[in-house]
């Protein structure tokens, strides 16, 4: 029969590693990246958003407007390429993100116009705001995707994620009733895997009215109006907003979407940016939390899985190397 403390130790070690190669290497939920107004690219969790972690100055003094993950064709993979758009008074640039480094890799020769006028064009020139998302149902047979981009005067822009320029100007957002748009940000639904076809419905985030609404047909620019943020609340032009999906997800709807949008209120706060919950069934948002200490995201806000262990888990699997190491010690002994 063996030892007492063999025994013991052979049990723990065996639940240990059970627990380890069952959670270790999984998801354990999200991991939010945010660009401040000088151009420092951080992250942090959402559900525990007081800390976060400062990666660095985007390199070559870039500071986009906005930012976001191209889905990869592999469900749930979590190595998603980061993208970001910094819109120039002259020429507009699509950006590739290193989140480990802060280096910034040019997409395409030079850019596209900033502005193109007459019919049939578009101005994103001026202290606009911008919605930028990756449409994930939209992969094309050379492998890029579209990525749809949008400003507050209502200009309504599809681009090539690996050519770096517009891919077609649509129609100019507008709303089916009432006050012209004014649409600070925007986020697809169903952004877990990029296909060719498939559904997704885009989101609409508007401060000058506070409501959320969905851009649908998106191509024909039409908001329709979801629901307003909530009462009380004001909120300031320049929101940042994605929307994450669950690893493997394959339903249509929302159903394991999440929301998450940064905005600065009037006279709330200290005009700090707050993290908050979006409803995608009725536009409201709430649950508003301060960011690690009171970042910015001037520069945007992206979503996407967080491969990193939880702490219970990291634990375990610390606990389990630790007495197969007491073990083996034991053992020589």
């Amino acid at each position: 029969m063996l030892p007492r403390f063999h025994r013991a130790m052979r049990l723990v070690l065996a639940l240990s590693a059970s627990f380890v190669s069952t959670h270790l290497f999984a998801q354990s939920g999200i991991i939010a990246y945010g660009v401040t107004a000088n151009g420092s690219l951080f992250r942090f969790d959402p559900d525990v958003p007081a800390v976060a972690v400062t990666i660095g100055n985007l390199s070559g003094g870039v500071i986009p407007e906005a930012i976001d993950f191209r889905p990869t064709t592999i469900a749930g993979d979590p190595n998603q390429q980061l993208y970001a758009i910094d819109i120039g008074p002259v020429t507009t640039q699509l950006y590739t993100v290193n989140t480990s480094t802060a280096v910034v890799t040019a997409v395409g020769a030079g850019g596209f116009p900033t502005t193109v006028p007459g019919v049939g064009g578009y101005d994103l020139s001026g202290n606009q705001r911008y919605g930028f998302d990756f449409n994930p149902t939209t992969l094309q047979g050379d492998g890029s995707i579209r990525i749809r981009l949008t400003s507050t005067n209502g200009t309504n822009l599809r681009l090539n994620s690996d050519t770096g320029v517009v891919a077609n100007v649509d129609t100019p957002l507008l709303y089916g009733v009432g006050d012209a748009p004014f649409v600070d940000a925007s986020a697809y639904t169903n952004s877990n895997r990029a296909t060719i076809g498939g559904t997704t419905t885009l989101f609409a985030m508007d401060s000058r009215s506070d409501q959320t609404s969905t851009q649908n047909p998106a191509n024909a620019g039409t908001l329709n109006p979801l629901g307003a943020f909530g009462v009380g609340i004001d909120a300031n032009a320049g929101i940042a907003f994605d929307i994450w999906t669950a690893p493997g997800d394959v339903n249509p709807g929302i159903a394991n979407d999440r929301g998450l949008a940064a905005l600065t209120r009037s006279a709330t706060n200290g005009g700090s940016y707050l993290l908050y919950d979006v409803n995608l069934s009725n536009g409201s948002i709430g649950n508003g939390r301060l960011i690690g200490g009171g970042l910015d995201f001037t520069g945007g806000l992206a979503l996407t899985y967080n491969p990193i262990p939880e702490p219970a888990t990291l634990a375990m699997g610390l606990l389990a190397a630790t007495l197969a190491a007491a073990f083996k010690h034991r053992q020589k002994r």
